[in-house]
């Protein structure tokens, strides 16, 4: 089974961490596989996953927990689902203690331009169905726009760029993990923003 690499990164960063961690978006719960005994974890998602205990919670309305009541938040691939991305940002962070961790797609990589070009779309997460229940993006995300969002609307924030691994020789991966330094814009995946409490 392919494993997004974001997951990987996140295990590298909390590592040696302990305390509670919430899960946001947490779908089938892959992310608690990837956590430190230490770490509790929490999931949460707007639908019954089955096979998963989430709280089933709305993210486009208020989280209902107490201030700081988790050490770590993260919000994988969740923020471009969602009507107001600023308010959910704010409640990540007075629900977290320590840490937010939030991922981003970048939908300026190559690969998702060729298949623009050639196919003409982006993929599943971005059509024209008129259908309101449709699992989509609302968001246009790269890495300009996601730095620009971050610097207006929080502080002490760190973004790593997170390679796409899947379907790749590992030649590719690493070539495009080096000119990912130069040009974020085209060979980034996805973009992990570490946002520190403290």
């Amino acid at each position: 089974m392919w494993i997004d690499q974001k997951f990987v990164v996140i295990e590298k960063i909390l590592k040696n961490e302990n305390g509670s961690l919430l899960d946001l978006g947490a779908r089938d719960q892959i992310l608690k596989k990837f956590l430190p005994e230490k770490i509790s974890y929490t999931g949460v998602d707007i639908s019954e996953i089955k096979n998963s205990n989430n709280i089933i919670l709305d993210l486009n309305q208020k989280l209902k927990f107490d201030n700081e009541s988790f050490d770590f938040v993260t919000a994988l691939d969740v923020a471009e689902h969602l009507d107001d991305p600023k308010t959910f940002l704010r409640e990540c962070l007075r629900v977290s203690k320590k840490k937010v961790f939030i991922v981003l797609p970048n939908v300026a990589y190559y690969e998702f331009r060729f298949h623009f070009l050639f196919k003409g779309n982006l993929g599943s997460k971005y059509h024209f169905s008129g259908d309101n229940k449709d699992d989509r993006h609302k968001w246009f995300t790269n890495f300009y726009l996601v730095k620009n969002f971050f610097d207006k609307n929080s502080v002490n924030f760190e973004i790593k760029k997170v390679i796409k691994q899947r379907n790749k020789l590992k030649l590719l991966f690493y070539l495009e993990n080096y000119l990912a330094k130069f040009f974020p814009n085209f060979f980034s995946w996805s973009f992990l923003m570490t946002i520190n409490k403290n």
